[in-house]
């Protein structure tokens, strides 16, 4: 992000800090295959469900969303 523009919108730049987009670009996970088969993302499932639960516990809400906050999160 201190090297070059961000082709994005001002709201993805709002929203999403450097220190949050490091974890998703990390190559060790973050790059599995749309089409992969769900019997073989086991461990990926484990971790958006422990993910889920201590967000809830931390927040103290009945439950959370994995929406991303802009659209070109999801892109």
């Amino acid at each position: 992000m201190v090297h070059g523009m961000i082709p994005l919108g001002s709201c993805t730049m709002k929203l999403n800090s450097d220190a949050s987009m490091i974890p998703i670009t990390q190559t060790n996970w973050a790059n599995i295959h749309p089409y992969t088969p769900k019997e073989q993302t086991k461990g990926y499932q484990k971790m958006f469900e422990e993910l889920e639960y201590y967000l809830t516990k931390i927040t103290g809400m009945d439950g959370i969303s994995m929406q991303p906050n802009s659209g070109s999160n999801g892109e």
